[in-house]
């Protein structure tokens, strides 16, 4: 490494022959320029591959994303380094820049990124150059590197793409009231971070039925499990007015913070004076098989019968039927006029075979052998619950009414015991003492043996 600009040189030249001859000349060297040495990414090996991520700022503009440093070993003012982006790898459209003094790279507008991943290179160079040269890029040079830029959010939905598709239960239905036996979901407690989607509850709107009016209420009788989506309602529901709440669930990808999915959950509180029956002429097991079919076809006719606009049939779980009929299954209901709950008398008007004579609804009840449409009332049910509680009372009552009967019938046979012997003790006594007076006197004749108590 030279360090001076000015150097003085003895040249001296010999006479092979004539050794004595020697002549000497001084010459001096300034050397003009003392730029020999190239920049360098040398703290890195120049063959490796850099990544950096960036995302996209509030304006849409990415300032600075990453930032390249080079070394050069000359001494000021020869170790000034300046940076260029090679057009020869990924950057002929211009999406990225680099400061040439400081090596911070931009990007000039987020929005025109296409692609999850751009590989770009770097060169370092001691001469401020107009234009970045066109040169192919080189691993074995030290003055130039390679990286890539990942676009996050592009990149993170490419990534989603390969992963199996999550299948969301949307405008699922949740029946509620004072009629039904609604399950409490049990959550297995394991780890949060193992879901990728997270649950936010984010309204609720409430629609009364046909027989209620609208409630001022707050609706803060639902919860949403962050990590599996399952709805929590209060028990305090069932004294809220009849009508349709809406739950509108945001679903977010955890790692993007980006929606996935908008849900809807609507939830029924329906109470008991709203709730009909189907009658079949069918067991219970039999029903289960046909009920979904039955399900579908019922709704299916009353959406092709224009005076049935809007009508569906939210049914229930089917159950035996007790009546003086065997081999009878029941199964209730509730109607909807859109989004409204519909009253017993006007479900009846639309679901009502009678009423409705021939029609497709009709054929479809003798196809299904639905026998009755009657009010679905839990006082069977009830009834059938009570009972069992009674024999079990009745029983232990019984058992003590015996043992009382027992002791009674003892104290009572042992008072007749008692007071016969006395009443046969008098009348010895009195048979004696008139046969004293009156006949000559006999032998006596052995006594009668009477059994006391304490000989039973």
């Amino acid at each position: 490494m030279i360090f001076s600009s000015l150097l003085q040189l003895k040249v001296t030249a010999q006479n092979a022959l004539l050794p004595e001859k020697i002549a000497s000349r001084l010459l001096r060297i300034r050397i003009k320029d003392l730029d020999d040495n190239r920049p360098s990414f040398s703290e890195i090996d120049g063959s490796l591959h850099r990544v950096f991520s960036i995302s996209e700022s509030g304006d849409g503009i990415t300032e600075m994303t990453a930032m390249l440093h080079a070394d050069d070993a000359d001494d000021p003012p020869y170790d000034s380094v300046y940076y260029f982006l090679l057009p020869t790898c990924s950057n002929r459209d211009g999406k990225f820049t680099i400061d040439k003094e400081t090596g911070v790279i931009s990007v000039t507008d987020f929005t025109v990124l296409q692609n999850d991943e751009y590989h770009l290179c770097a060169l370092a160079s001691s001469y401020d150059l107009p234009a970045p040269p066109e040169i192919a890029f080189d691993n074995k040079n030290d003055s130039m590197i390679a990286f890539t830029m990942e676009v996050i959010s592009l990149k993170m939905a490419a990534t989603l793409k390969g992963l199996p598709k999550i299948n969301f239960n949307n405008n699922t239905i949740i029946t509620f009231g004072e009629e039904i036996n609604t399950p409490i979901p049990i959550t297995i407690d394991i780890n949060n971070e193992l879901s990728p989607i997270e649950y936010h509850l984010n309204s609720v709107t409430f629609i009364p039925s046909e027989s209620s009016s609208a409630s001022t209420e707050k609706l803060d009788y639902f919860a949403v499990d962050p990590s599996y989506g399952d709805v929590r309602i209060d028990p305090a529901l069932a004294d809220h007015p009849e009508g349709v709440f809406s739950l509108h669930i945001d679903a977010t990808q955890k790692s993007t913070r980006t929606s996935v999915a908008d849900l809807i959950t609507s939830v029924h509180n329906v109470k008991s004076s709203s709730m009909l029956k189907f009658i079949f002429n069918q067991e219970a097991n039999h029903l289960s098989l046909n009920l979904d079919d039955f399900k579908t076809r019922l709704n299916s006719a009353l959406n092709t019968d224009s005076s049935f606009a809007q009508i569906s049939v939210v049914i229930g779980m089917p159950r035996s039927h007790s009546d003086s009929f065997k081999n009878r299954s029941s199964v209730c209901f509730h109607a909807l006029r859109g989004d409204v709950i519909l009253s017993q008398e006007s479900a009846i008007s639309v679901l009502s075979a009678t009423l409705n004579g021939d029609s497709t609804i009709s054929r479809l009840y003798q196809a299904f052998k639905v026998a009755n449409i009657e009010p679905c009332s839990e006082l069977e049910r009830t009834l059938s619950s009570g009972i069992v509680v009674s024999r079990v009372t009745l029983f232990w009552i019984g058992v003590s009414l015996l043992g009382l009967l027992i002791l009674i019938s003892f104290c009572l046979y042992s008072c007749f015991i008692v007071r016969y012997k006395d009443c046969l003790d008098e009348k010895k006594a009195a048979m004696n003492g008139s046969e004293e007076h009156s006949l000559p006197r006999k032998k006596p004749c052995p006594s009668v043996q009477f059994y006391g108590i304490q000989h039973l």
